[in-house]
């Protein structure tokens, strides 16, 4: 199956489809993380979250005991933040095999951006 990333709103926006595959963004997020600090953007992982009750959910399914772990919060980003990273790495031959999950990126993050709504990337395994 494989790794994707994908992007989770805030709240629903009316119209927008929100969905992308994200494989080949998950795929070449090691690399687009390694030029983002030069371009002055934050790295893709860096907006990266989940909410912590689904995090321990799947730990628990994983065999793993969260205990009395305690998980991170739930962070939300600035969908100009995430457009600041998306439109530098579009710039770069680098990001050649993520261009069209990039290019989905940057749309669905233009009409967040414009309804004030905030975001962050999941991980589906």
């Amino acid at each position: 199956m494989g790794v994707a990333y994908f992007i989770v709103l805030e709240r629903k926006i009316d119209g927008l489809d929100a969905i992308f595959d994200g494989k080949m963004l998950a795929l070449a997020a090691e690399d687009l993380d390694a030029i983002a600090p030069q371009l002055g953007v934050r790295t893709i992982s860096e907006f990266i979250s989940i909410d912590p009750a689904q995090a321990a959910s799947f730990m628990n399914d994983e065999g793993i005991d969260v205990g009395n772990m305690e998980l991170p919060a739930l962070q939300q980003f600035s969908a100009q933040d995430g457009l600041a990273t998306v439109r530098a790495l579009l710039t770069r031959p680098e990001a050649t095999p993520a261009v069209q999950d990039l290019q989905d990126c940057e749309r669905i993050l233009s009409i967040a951006a414009q309804h004030g709504v905030g975001w962050h990337l999941e991980v589906d395994f």
